[in-house]
């Protein structure tokens, strides 16, 4: 059962992260788009998944 919560966890993490530094590339891009905290939110995703 801990096996699969760490998988399901790694995959969200990964989704977001993914997700979010998407966004916040779309974000630097365009001027009404907020960039800076969706890629501080993949940062932190992805900082997760590395632990």
């Amino acid at each position: 059962m801990n096996d699969v919560l760490n998988v399901l966890k790694k995959a969200v993490l990964l989704t977001v992260g993914t997700v979010s530094l998407v966004i916040g590339v779309v974000g630097v891009l365009l001027p009404l788009v907020p960039g800076t905290p969706f890629l501080i939110l993949a940062a932190i995703c992805f900082g997760a998944l590395m632990a």
